[in-house]
């Protein structure tokens, strides 16, 4: 049945979709994106994720045990990704995606070992590329996700080095990950790889808190750290809360992710707005969208109902870019084009 908003929440909502967005922590999620792109070609229906993450809430308890089934089902075989004309198809759906809902900058998470091959980043631009065609607003940034304990020594030195040179052809950002990252871990390998990247100009951004308050004090003091995803853990100590503010970090807050897996108890109940209480910056993100059935735009609706208003949700927007890992010069683009999206959009409460 089609609902007819009041004619306040439809100009709102319309306000809402024309805000521009940045989304600084997003997944490739390659086997999910590939099938979406491979239905559209086949004439299909993708997979399912609504009725899966409405499952997953109710068969598996929350926390971890529903995070482990974070990339459990491949609708779509990963094999047929490396096939680059696939690669640069999955990016353009996720980064047209986050265009059709406002979004000036993406800043795309890549795992596993993506970072080894000798082209993806080229085949990032080129979906960039083609999205721009459509979308003029929209730019891109590539994030390296590093699985601190998933490889034995010399494999993970190998992703280091690559990822590390690869900073001179538009690698920006480091994610530091631990596994399972509820559970206390060792963090001086991370100080040591979190120096070199810094050194090349890479940010630093870090996996913690979403499900325990283990590790955040720690990965606080890590060099270049400027941004912790998720951490809503934080407001589980005022120690930590004061923390995180002196040291400015900026948490990335997924809200659909922490409520779908269960770091929350309801939308309701998420943090968000404490850690903005107590001096600590935030910024959104979409974390697994298509697994999550959400999108940036829906994050910031989300972030509405909360309470925000259009001009907190600016201000999120433009301390977003603000935090980015890109170069000066599309940083100072990037603010130049909010401020004349807001002038030309004349965004104000209703």
């Amino acid at each position: 049945m089609h609902h007819t908003l009041p004619s306040g929440e439809e100009q709102s909502a319309r306000h809402l979709l024309n805000l521009p967005k940045v989304d600084l922590h997003i997944h490739q999620e390659v086997s999910p994106r590939l099938d979406r792109v491979l239905a559209a070609r086949e004439g299909r229906l993708p997979y399912d994720w609504m009725t899966w993450a409405t499952r997953l809430m109710h068969d598996f308890p929350p926390g971890i045990p529903r995070l482990r089934q974070l990339a459990s089902v491949f609708p779509a075989d990963p094999g047929l990704d490396a096939l680059p004309d696939n690669f640069i198809a999955r990016l353009e759906d996720l980064l047209e995606e986050a265009a059709m809902q406002g979004a000036i900058l993406v800043e795309v998470r890549f795992g596993g070992e993506t970072m080894l091959l000798p082209d993806y980043l080229d085949l990032f631009q080129e979906a960039e590329r083609r999205v721009q065609i459509r979308y003029p607003h929209l730019h891109a940034e590539a994030i390296a996700v590093l699985l601190l304990n998933r490889y034995e020594p010399e494999r993970l030195e190998q992703i280091v080095q690559a990822c590390l040179s690869q900073a001179a052809h538009g690698l920006r950002g480091l994610d530091f990950l631990y596994e399972p990252y509820h559970e206390e871990a060792e963090w001086e390998m991370a100080r040591s790889i979190a120096q070199r990247a810094i050194d090349v100009g890479l940010g630093i951004t870090i996996h913690a808190g979403e499900f325990s308050a283990a590790n955040l004090a720690a990965v606080a003091t890590l060099p270049g750290v400027s941004r912790i995803g998720h951490a809503v853990f934080a407001t589980s100590d005022q120690y930590l809360l004061d923390l995180l503010r002196a040291r400015q970090i900026t948490v990335e807050c997924c809200l659909s992710c922490n409520v779908i897996l269960g770091a929350v108890p309801s939308l309701q109940d998420h943090p968000i707005r404490r850690l903005v209480a107590q001096g600590i910056p935030v910024v959104l993100g979409t974390d697994d969208p298509v697994q999550l059935s959400t999108n940036i735009g829906q994050e910031y609706r989300l972030a509405h109902a909360l309470g925000f208003s259009q001009q907190e949700l600016t201000e999120i927007t433009r301390h977003a870019l603000s935090v980015a890992f890109t170069t000066p010069e599309r940083r100072c683009h990037l603010l130049t084009l909010l401020e004349t999206s807001l002038s030309s959009h004349q965004f104000h409460e209703r």
